[in-house]
């Protein structure tokens, strides 16, 4: 009995101390970059950055000790703001993973409109993990004290095929029908009044077995048949990955390691089966990035073609396996050496593996790389 007593109070003496301390000290493992290391703790690179300046435009090395902001630390030590008359009372909130402008405005009880106002140099489509959103500028009448809420995780609802609509324009202005249970390939092709053969030709990677939820595409878009051709031969001449995107870069490619040997399914998004471009829009997910849902859709409207030579780690590599010359498989590059290119992708054979371009299959096959992650 007094051994347990000893031992709990030790516990509580270190649980103590960890929570009283400013930093956290972080080994740098195998696999993880600045941008992991900060969602590992919730917080953004900058905070990391200013504990470790010397660390900042450098390439993480393992073993290497950091020092992490403790958020813990933070909530507990938080002081009362105190307002007093006509002082301007200002609130921020630092954005995380799956919000939203609209979220947000919610979660703080202020309209969009109003957020807006106050962030005017904020794009709503381009909102980021750790960007600071004004939510509270106003001046008091009285002086006030304004205690810090309890920080609290926001539910985000999990989408369900009842949820989505059933007939819907994606990013690029394509119209979308998600499937619902039951239907076949022949039967939506007579709802909307296409040729059978027009809707396989718009949905390259489309199977027969159609899941509950997949979403076809019924007809093209202006955007992408005007922004940019699918035979469009042109490349744009881009700068190398900054150190902050190779650090994605790298991220996503552990988070799409983590599915190697998960089988080839249709429409799949999940961890149950994935398709070539259910893969690359499932990953870039994590940085809260929306691609189109189709590979076809991702070669036109999913960030720049470039050259091959400037190919680099994060980048979607294109390829055509139709027999028709149009794109229709895609993947994502983890690796380039010299003339050889290394990506992971979902095939329909062997599920979600690493290729490389030496490979005759897919040398005969390919057609473009585009550099997705923004400069």
């Amino acid at each position: 009995m007094r051994f347990i007593t000893i031992f709990t109070f030790i516990f509580l003496c270190f649980t103590s101390i960890a929570f009283s301390q400013k930093t956290i000290k972080h080994t740098v493992v195998e696999g993880e970059s600045f941008y992991s290391i900060a969602k590992k703790y919730k917080v953004t690179e900058s905070d990391i950055y200013e504990l470790n300046p010397k660390a900042k435009g450098t390439l993480l090395q393992l073993k290497t000790v950091l020092l992490i902001p403790n958020k813990n630390y933070k909530a507990e030590n938080k002081k009362k703001k105190v307002t007093s008359k006509n002082v301007e009372a200002t609130e921020f909130h630092i954005v995380e993973t799956g919000e939203s402008l609209y979220k947000i405005a919610k979660q703080h009880g202020i309209s969009l409109e109003k957020l807006k106002e106050l962030n005017p140099d904020i794009k709503p489509e381009a909102i980021q993990i750790g960007d600071k959103i004004t939510v509270l500028a106003s001046k008091k009448e009285k002086a006030t004290i304004i205690t810090p809420k309890k920080e609290e995780t926001p539910i985000v609802a999990t989408p369900t095929v009842e949820m989505m609509p059933i007939d819907c324009e994606d990013e690029l202005g394509n119209k979308i029908h998600t499937v619902q249970k039951g239907e076949t390939l022949y039967k939506i092709a007579k709802k909307y009044k296409i040729k059978l053969n027009d809707l396989k030709e718009l949905n390259e990677e489309v199977v027969e077995n159609l899941p509950e939820g997949y979403q076809l595409i019924i007809k093209l878009g202006t955007v992408e048949l005007e922004n940019q051709p699918r035979d469009s031969k042109e490349s744009i001449d881009v700068k190398p990955l900054s150190l902050e995107n190779m650090s994605k870069a790298e991220f996503l490619i552990a988070k799409a390691s983590e599915h190697i040997g998960t089988r080839y399914r249709g429409g799949g998004t999940t961890s149950a089966g994935f398709d070539c471009s259910g893969l690359m829009f499932a990953t870039f997910k994590h940085i809260d990035m929306t691609l189109p849902r189709s590979s076809g859709s991702m070669a036109v409207g999913a960030g720049v073609r470039i050259d091959r030579a400037q190919a680099q780690k994060g980048d979607l590599i294109f390829f055509t396996t139709n027999g028709r010359g149009s794109i229709n498989h895609v993947g994502m590059i983890t690796e380039v050496l010299d003339d050889e290119i290394k990506f992971i992708h979902s095939s329909v054979q062997s599920g979600v593996i690493i290729s490389s371009t030496k490979e005759p299959y897919y040398s005969r096959r390919f057609v473009q790389i585009n550099r997705v992650l923004p400069e």
